[in-house]
């Protein structure tokens, strides 16, 4: 008869652990001992514990499970361990089980069972994670390569020879035991899954903490640990049913984001239906237990359950590879890396196509320009300026019928502070004077900024320095912009002065830019970030003040009211957005005309308002960490990437056309910055998206199902990405890259 160690770790001295030391006391043959530990400073044991003859240990401080095990297992005097977690009640042949196996069998060196499949927790969530466990185990019986200490156990001398749990890796519960079973296996040692060894959990499960348990102590660390191995074993939760079901979840959101472009929408409709048909097929023998333990309802709910179970276990799988991927450095090929005149060559080819393709788009939109009529947006703007020079206010709900029967009459946009400025260009001269200035004006500014592509790049060598020249120049919009007379080119050259002035401390003039800027809201709107930092608020003032002036001036001009002018623009100010490009707001305003608008509408509220929730308790634990200031900091730190953005937060945000794709010029400097500087795939793939977004001509976006969509999603990734460099200095995929380049621990 083998004398068996049951170490039982714990962190209270509460019922459930009463239950479940009783029954394993109950379980325990005369020669067995029962050494109970405690993870951190225990309070006063109870009488009963004391009565229970159990050996009372503790770690001293909280470290684990892992630890703790570990603390019992030097002190067992028996050669086998048994490990029994404190909510897992033993059946009482459990031992016996367990002493049977290595009597019959000196070379097996560890075994365990499962969960029965009657949890005593009675919650929906509970019985579904339960008997997920349960039917998981039962079904893979015999030889296997991974362990749990739920209810498992091992040969003294082959656990310590294995160097036991890896405490420092798993300093809370997490995947401590399977790392164990895998070193076993990887060693040679035998095996054994048994599941008619059995115990009843007691753990009670929620929601949010089967979500929390499942990223943060499962997806997450196996993820690194698949990483570090390279490969794992096809058994438990790494079978081929429950990998081919965690691929098969990932298309759910694929199939979600996708029914957002029109002509992609009956197709991902379809992939949706198939994804989740074929989740079901795959997993039919599990809901069949469910079904059979708690009715249809269990298996509705579980159905439910399992989904979201996979998706958010495969999505963090994939972000955590994602990442170390993405960390990954990019080389070039081998046959180019020993030809280096090839790589010039190449480079010089391409830059030199950029260049043509930046010239002739300047080229063109100047011509067109010249010879454009009435209809391009240039001579809307002199017909709004005629208006406002003859003191009426270019809007139908403000200017009385004498003035809308004017043959120029129309309605603006724009808002009040831009009628005055229109003067600056049409003034004295008409619209010939308004061609040739906005021209010249435009050309300034795109020499502004592509010597600041030139001199952001630049210390990455030459061909670098002519790449950053290059970069802003080719943007597909800007030929579109010039041809129409548009102000997007002009309102980015300002934005950049205002941003190249706050280099240099003058934060009333950068104001000033930025308030000139506000010729368009929806361009420098989000740039007011930088003017929100405590030294530059007198640029914040005094770009407020010009703004606020030059709109008392249009106003007073016009004899018109602040209040029945903002009412006439908030009338006017959805149509207009509609006809722009996909972004937020316009998708907001836009519920409402759905068939289904009063659903989606408060669907709308109702995500605002969580995620005002959210936000409100992520900021007021900000503040209660004192990291608010630290992130502020970091931000205002990397000037590059904050511009970056902001401008495709504008973007994804409000209104925009093809002409304002200019906005992405600094996230393309900062993404060509990073891919340059340390070639990673990361910041490629950044790199190459918003190529793809800016470069790409417009009559080919034109031909793309979607593009709209498209440019949303690379956008928004882009941000995410420019926000984590700023945030993260040193990102958990590069922190894992270096982490795979050492030994596993022993």
């Amino acid at each position: 008869m083998t004398a068996t160690s049951l170490i039982m770790p714990t962190v209270g001295w509460g019922p459930t652990f009463a239950i479940c030391l009783q029954a394993a006391q109950a379980a325990l043959g005369p020669g067995d001992e029962l050494l109970v530990v405690f993870d951190g400073v225990p309070p006063p044991p109870p009488d009963w514990l004391h009565a229970s003859g159990a050996v009372l240990l503790q770690t001293g401080a909280r470290s684990g499970p892992a630890a703790a095990r570990n603390l019992g297992a030097n002190k067992a005097s028996h050669p086998i361990l048994l490990f029994v977690d404190a909510d897992v009640e033993m059946h009482r042949d459990a031992i016996e089980r367990i002493r049977a196996h290595f009597n019959a069998d000196p070379q097996l060196e560890a075994l365990f069972g499962s969960y029965d499949d009657r949890p005593a927790a009675a919650g929906l969530v509970s019985r579904f994670r339960n008997l997920l466990h349960h039917h998981t185990h039962s079904s893979h019986p015999g030889p296997a390569s991974t362990f749990w200490a739920g209810l498992g156990a091992i040969r003294r001398d082959a656990f310590l020879a294995a160097g036991g749990f890896d405490a420092a890796a798993y300093p809370r519960p997490s995947i401590e035991d399977i790392e164990l079973g895998l070193r076993l296996h990887d060693a040679g040692g035998r095996i054994l899954l048994d599941p008619s060894i059995q115990g009843t959990h007691h753990k009670c499960w929620t929601l949010p903490l089967m979500l929390r348990t499942d990223i943060r102590q499962r997806a997450i660390p196996w993820g690194r640990l698949l990483l570090r191995r390279r490969q794992l074993p096809a058994t438990l939760n790494l079978s081929t049913s429950a990998r081919l079901s965690a691929a098969a979840s990932l298309l759910i959101p694929l199939a979600l984001a996708a029914g957002t472009i029109p002509p992609w929408r009956m197709g991902a409709s379809l992939l949706l239906a198939l994804t989740l048909a074929l989740i079901v097929l795959l997993n039919r023998p599990f809901l069949a237990l469910l079904r059979r333990r708690g009715g249809i309802r269990l298996a509705a709910a579980g159905t439910g359950l399992l989904i979201l179970y996979l998706l958010s276990s495969s999505l963090t799988f994939a972000a955590v590879a994602l990442a170390a991927m993405a960390e990954a450095p990019v080389r070039a090929p081998a046959w180019l890396q020993t030809r280096p005149g090839l790589q010039r060559r190449i480079c010089w080819a391409g830059l030199a196509l950029l260049a043509l393709m930046a010239s002739t788009a300047i080229v063109r939109g100047l011509v067109l320009l010249g010879l454009a009529g009435p209809w391009i947006d240039l001579h809307q703007r002199f017909d709004e300026w005629r208006l406002f020079r003859d003191q009426i206010y270019p809007s139908p709900h403000l200017a009385d019928a004498e003035a809308k029967a004017l043959p120029y009459f129309r309605t603006t946009v724009y808002l009040p502070w831009a009628l005055p400025l229109f003067g600056v260009l049409f003034a004295g001269g008409g619209i010939l004077q308004g061609k040739l200035i906005i021209s010249a004006i435009s050309l300034v500014c795109l020499a502004l900024i592509a010597a600041i592509g030139w001199k952001t790049l630049m210390p990455l060598g030459r061909r670098a320095g002519w790449l950053g020249l290059l970069t802003p120049l080719a943007i597909a919009g800007n030929g579109n912009g010039l041809a129409h007379g548009q102000f997007s080119i002009l309102c980015m050259g300002l934005i950049s002065l205002q941003w190249l002035l706050l280099e240099r401390r003058r934060p009333v003039s950068a104001g000033v830019c930025w308030a000139l800027a506000m010729l368009k809201p929806q361009i420098a709107l989000p740039f007011v970030v930088p003017l929100l930092r405590g030294r530059n608020w007198s640029g914040l003032v005094a770009g407020t003040g010009l703004l606020l002036m030059l709109s008392g001036v249009a106003l007073f001009h016009t004899r018109t009211a602040a209040g029945a002018l903002m009412i006439s623009w908030f009338r006017v100010l959805p149509s207009f957005i509609s006809t722009g490009h996909h972004n937020a707001l316009a998708s907001l305003l836009s519920l409402g005309a759905h068939p289904s608008g009063r659903i989606l509408e408060a669907s709308a509220l109702l995500g605002i308002l969580t995620i005002t929730i959210a936000l409100a308790w992520f900021g007021r634990r900000l503040l209660n960490r004192s990291c608010l200031e630290g992130a502020w900091q970091k931000l205002n730190n990397h000037p590059l990437e904050l511009a970056g953005l902001c401008g495709l937060v504008g973007l994804v945000s409000f209104y925009h056309a093809s002409y304002d794709n200019i906005m992405q010029f600094p996230a393309l400097l900062a993404a060509w910055r990073a891919t340059l500087a340390q070639p990673r795939f990361g910041s490629l793939l950044i790199t190459l998206l918003l190529v793809f977004t800016s470069w790409t001509p417009l009559t080919l976006q034109d031909a793309i199902p979607g593009m709209g969509t498209l440019q949303v999603l690379i956008w928004s990734l882009s941000g995410i990405w420019l926000l984590w460099r700023m945030l993260v200095p040193l990102s958990p995929g590069l922190a894992l890259v270096r982490e795979l380049e050492q030994p596993l621990n022993p």
